[in-house]
């Protein structure tokens, strides 16, 4: 079932991501538009302050009747013939001619607070433009100046005024200015609420992406389920074959002295049962059916009750067995299938080395782990195939299958035992010299 958890939380890490993409792309879009629109805007605005002599584009007056442009050159010319209280308060002076005309603006960033300054080369301030009253001092102004030609740039920002300078004669230089805090506040909350926007639909994502990940593999799960669900079946009714066939052939031996076919028969099938008590044991731990019994235990003398038998056989196949074991370690686990594992790479080691090889079972606290390494000397293993060895039938050197016995289920189980104790089971070597493999388990779960 570890498969199917793993694929579920694959599908979920992908429609997440996918998701926050998908949002992160349209919000980051939308923001980088709006921000880069404002910007040309209050560009687009600078410069015709600029090329105005500073002032603002002046309102059109129109009305339903066509006024012939000397009629409007001198309203015009009323207009700027204005007292300087009309100047501060337009809308008291237009009142009065809104029975005859209408005013248009061309565009929102006529609403802005905005002035210009003529400047010499010392930075002394010859003319203040303004087309309403400001909000700024004089020493403020001043120093907005200053900074501003300090600053080297054409057109740029500078404590939230958006600034764009224009040469004049006589090394004079007008600059135009617009406050734009109340724009940049704006901007401001929205990227504070597409953020938040953003947080929360990454929420959602995951709340969304949970129940469709398990309706989307529920039909593989079914299908997983029922396939180990056949091996264990299938590998529990052949077991009673193999065992008939097995005291068949120990009767056959007792009456046909010496038949070198009833060996072969023999060896296969002793072979076959093997494989059938390893497919039983991997089908019921995919199924999560493994009883194991986790309790404290001597893992010292668990190692050495598993491997001191293994010294016969390595002497015999002309090889030597060491054995470095601390004394004393503890473990919380099950000391069965633990004790598999010694064997099975003990047995791997012996197996995948030639003879004269060296052979060292070390163990050993390290922290709150126990360590259980096998190392042998040899042709090692090819670094691409250090991972593909733990796959169930998977063998390193397919010329090795009949000479050393086996399936190549061994190295499968090891590792789904290390899984089961909150472990890990690593393999190391360097090729043609050495191979190495590595158990690591808590000593407390």
């Amino acid at each position: 079932m570890q498969v199917i958890k793993q694929l579920k939380v694959k599908f979920v890490y992908s429609m997440i991501f996918i998701e926050m993409f998908v949002f992160a792309t349209i919000l980051l879009t939308l923001n980088v538009t709006i921000t880069r629109r404002e910007s040309n805007e209050t560009k687009e605005f600078l410069v015709f302050l600029a090329n105005n002599n500073g002032h603002s584009p002046r309102p059109r007056l129109f009305n339903d009747k066509m006024i012939p442009r000397q009629k409007q050159n001198e309203l015009l010319m009323d207009i700027d013939a204005t007292s300087s209280a009309s100047r501060e308060r337009p809308e008291d002076f237009l009142h009065t001619i809104t029975d005859v005309f209408r005013i248009e603006r061309t565009s929102q960033a006529n609403l802005r607070n905005y002035f210009s300054v003529k400047v010499n080369s010392d930075n002394s301030i010859m003319e203040l433009i303004q087309d309403f009253p400001l909000n700024y001092t004089n020493d403020e102004i001043n120093h907005l100046v200053k900074e501003i030609r300090k600053s080297g740039k054409k057109h740029g920002s500078l404590s939230g005024v958006s600034f764009y300078i224009r040469d004049l004669r006589g090394n004079q230089q007008l600059i135009c200015m617009v406050n734009r805090n109340s724009e940049l506040k704006t901007l401001s909350k929205l990227y504070t609420y597409s953020t938040l926007l953003y947080l929360f639909s990454i929420i959602v994502s995951v709340l969304i992406s949970i129940p469709i990940s398990n309706y989307m593999i529920r039909p593989a799960e079914d299908a997983f389920i029922k396939q180990k669900q056949f091996i264990a079946d299938a590998s529990h009714e052949l077991k009673t074959p193999i065992a008939v066939i097995g005291a068949n052939i120990d009767v056959l031996e007792s009456e046909i002295k010496g038949n070198k076919w009833l060996d072969y028969i023999k060896t296969e099938n002793k072979r076959m049962g093997e494989l059938v008590r390893d497919l039983l044991y991997l089908a019921k731990n995919d199924a999560g059916r493994n009883e194991l019994t986790f309790c404290d235990f001597d893992f010292s003398n668990a190692v050495e009750n598993s491997v001191l038998p293994f010294e016969v056989v390595a002497f015999e196949a002309g090889k030597t067995l060491e054995f470095d074991i601390e004394k004393g370690l503890t473990c919380n686990g099950d000391e069965k299938s633990l004790k598999q594992i010694f064997i099975i790479l003990v047995d791997n080691a012996l197996k995948n080395s030639e003879e004269g090889a060296h052979i060292t079972v070390r163990a050993y606290a390290e922290g709150q782990k126990i360590i259980y390494k096998v190392r042998n000397t040899g042709a090692g293993i090819p670094k691409e195939e250090l991972e593909k060895i733990f796959l169930r039938f998977y063998r390193s050197d397919s010329s090795r299958v009949r000479k050393t016995g086996g399936c190549g289920l061994g190295l499968a189980i090891a590792r789904a035992i290390a899984t089961d104790h909150d472990g890990t089971l690593i393999a190391e070597s360097e090729l043609g010299e050495w191979a190495e493999f590595t158990l690591a388990i808590p000593k407390k779960r």
